[in-house]
């Protein structure tokens, strides 16, 4: 038994499912059967009954559910004493906001990990972070949503550019992605949109005049103008780890 067996145990027991922990986890179904048939064998003892509406947790299954929790969260602490930071998972533009930006966490003694949004709440199901940044919200039974902000956006262009009228309109690829999902709601043509792979492209393609992009307002400086005065916003979600 290891540590990757009881993340695959715990994440079984907390959707009820051997599909739903393979596709959240990137496993296939049989890999994570043959990992619960492993821990039932040196167990002794049945974890799960099987149905066909999931799964559900025996007697000893929630016992050990407990034995899961106390010693992944001990691992946790342990790990976190050995390199003695903050974990903080947090999204692309996100850490452009709250960590270059505004510095609300400090580069030397916090270990980032940066996720494109469509990654994040698989992360969580492999690893433990002290605090997550995002801009989707996430149930898991480890942690609490502890702040709902939101973040001023607005359609930027380059200051060399005197009229956006016929320029492209970019869109990050992330199907997560807040302003991709803002973006389209406003009905473009799809002629005029351009999907492009991440928000560091977005930024240098909209500073060469090459098109336009719906943007938080704090990356406006000396590059970049917002088109009109329409202004939006989109939320984002901070998360505290339960052990914190």
């Amino acid at each position: 038994m290891d540590f990757k067996g009881l993340h695959i145990f715990k994440t079984i027991y907390d959707l009820k499912s051997l599909n739903k922990a393979a596709k959240v986890l990137g496993f296939t179904q049989s890999n994570i059967t043959a990992h619960l048939k492993k821990i039932e064998h040196e167990l002794r003892a049945t974890l799960f009954i099987r149905g066909f509406d999931g799964v559900k947790p025996t007697e000893k299954g929630q016992q050990f559910y407990q034995f899961t929790l106390q010693t992944l969260a001990q691992f946790s602490q342990l790990k976190q004493s050995f390199q003695g930071k903050l974990t903080l998972l947090i999204s692309e533009l996100l850490f452009q906001f709250l960590v270059i930006e505004t510095k609300k966490y400090c580069l030397e003694s916090t270990e980032i990990i940066i996720k494109r949004t469509s990654d994040i709440s698989n992360a969580i199901h492999h690893d433990y972070y002290d605090e997550v940044m995002t801009f989707e919200k996430f149930k898991h039974p480890d942690y609490l949503l502890t702040k709902t902000e939101n973040l001023p956006i607005a359609f930027l262009q380059s200051q060399s550019i005197e009229t956006s009228d016929l320029l492209p309109i970019f869109i990050n690829n992330d199907e997560h992605c807040p302003l991709r999902a803002k973006t389209l709601a406003l009905d473009y043509p799809s002629e005029n949109l351009i999907t492009v792979d991440s928000l560091s492209q977005i930024l240098n393609l909209v500073e060469k005049g090459q098109g336009i992009a719906l943007l938080p307002i704090f990356l406006m400086k000396d590059k970049f103008k917002t088109i009109n005065n329409h202004c939006d916003f989109i939320k984002y979600y901070g998360y505290q780890h339960n052990r914190v």
